[in-house]
């Protein structure tokens, strides 16, 4: 097979330093667990479903501590992380705060974040060590998982009947077989394309992983963990899907980018797969009212071993180190990780529960496409290899950086070439900064 490469939005990686940097004299609490006035906030990003259900959540917590209060704050991911980032510079930030792994180093390395082993309402005891393990920095945890998921290829079935096109095995299927089924679905489809690119931070590991290097060095700090040759050949990839491979356009691509996740070109039906994590598999059946199975990502070989797929933890629960309620953010963070209550309404939407006792307490529950996403996660697993540790301090907006830098290739802008030089450069500058 010709080896190709393959797939942003918030604050620059040199302001959130600043902001963040500015906060650190005003993260002064640490574990200490003031009292407050047992009133809370806490802040998540995510679809509609998953605000009602948080809210849900709120009101059980609300209903069984009398006198207590949690607001909520939401937004879509990138929103998300703009307002974060100003709120803890204005020393302003919520009590509790879903974190994901490209910030977690960040804000806990520059004191924005409470270690949660100092918070004596919080029971770590029935997490894994390999899962308290994902949000540790240096002797402490500050991020609690609260699940797990894996990055995945999803198809709309509906469409794919109608281009006449059968999903494939994805046991065996190769970049080959998706560059050719895309194509045939977009030839067959007309003003549906077979495919959106998949071009964050996300699919660019996944693509490394498969050629045996690493986004970020883990030997030597401050820099990348891949070859120069493996990013370009990742942007080639990209070209290809957009020239023969039936990838949507350079506009559309941008355009999603810079929207929410329901306007996305997937769950508008512009695309027949997407690459998405494991756990959106029932808010895409909800946005599209359609069948849509999620797959394995396509390997060089058509191995499943050799496709590069791994564990992440969805995202974390975190309390900030400015809050004045640290004992009242332990006790709803206890809430939120070890009680039935609040397993049952979160269900699989932040992934598999990384706590065992809440994943058996929600399995009677769940629903068709939760149950999907939790046989999918354990029928590969013995293809998947070790996670990948948190992103580096410096690395909260490499995200964003990578969409600029595929927007830039897809509108002709720059070369894969120079893509992959400025890229490196600006990552290496990032994460050294840090």
């Amino acid at each position: 097979m010709k080896k190709f490469s393959r797939p942003a939005r918030t604050l620059t990686a040199a302001s959130l330093a600043v902001v963040l940097g500015l906060s650190m004299g005003a993260c002064g609490n640490g574990g200490s667990e003031s009292a407050g006035d047992g009133n809370l906030r806490f802040s998540w990003w995510g679809s509609d479903p998953r605000h009602e259900a948080t809210q849900e959540i709120i009101d059980i917590y609300e209903s069984n501590n009398e006198g207590v209060t949690v607001a909520g704050e939401f937004s879509d991911f990138s929103g998300y992380w703009d307002k974060l980032a100003t709120t803890t510079a204005g020393r302003d930030a919520p009590d509790v705060i879903t974190m994901d792994e490209k910030y977690i180093m960040e804000y806990a390395g520059r004191g924005a974040l409470t270690d949660l082993t100092e918070l004596e309402n919080l029971d770590l005891s029935k997490f894994p060590e390999a899962a308290l393990d994902l949000g540790r920095y240096e002797d402490g945890v500050y991020g609690l998982s609260t699940g797990q998921n894996a990055y995945s290829v999803m198809v709309n079935a509906d469409l794919f009947a109608e281009a006449g096109v059968e999903i494939p095995d994805d046991s065996t299927w190769t970049w080959d077989d998706y560059y050719e089924i895309s194509a045939t679905i977009s030839e067959n489809l007309g003003e549906v394309a077979g495919t959106d690119y998949g071009a964050l931070d996300g699919d660019l590991r996944i693509w490394l992983r498969q050629n045996d290097e690493k986004l970020y060095s883990e030997d030597e700090p401050g820099t990348v963990g891949y070859s120069q040759e493996n990013l370009l050949s990742w942007f080639e990839h990209l070209l290809h899907v957009r020239d023969t491979g039936g990838g949507v356009s350079a506009a559309q691509f941008t355009e999603a980018a810079a929207g929410t996740f329901e306007a996305e070109n997937f769950p508008t039906k512009k695309t027949a797969m997407g690459w998405y994590w494991s756990n959106q598999l029932g808010a895409l059946r909800a946005a599209t009212g359609d069948d849509i199975r999620i797959l394995r990502v396509p390997s060089p070989s058509g191995n499943a071993e050799d496709n590069g797929m791994y564990y992440k933890a969805s995202m974390y629960w975190s309390v900030s180190s400015q809050s004045d309620n640290q004992a009242a953010a332990a006790d709803f963070v206890n809430f939120l990780a070890n009680d039935p209550a609040a397993a049952e309404k979160m269900l699989v939407d932040r992934g598999v529960p990384a706590n065992p006792e809440m994943a058996a307490a929600i399995e009677p529950k769940l629903d068709e496409s939760q149950q999907t996403v939790v046989s999918f996660l354990e029928e590969i697993e013995p293809e998947v290899s070790d996670s990948p540790k948190p992103s580096p301090i410096g690395a909260g907006t490499v995200q964003e950086t990578i969409v600029r830098y595929v927007g830039e290739v897809l509108f002709d802008n720059l070369t894969p070439e120079e893509a992959t030089e400025q890229l490196t450069a600006e990552i290496e500058g990032m994460i050294s900064a840090g």
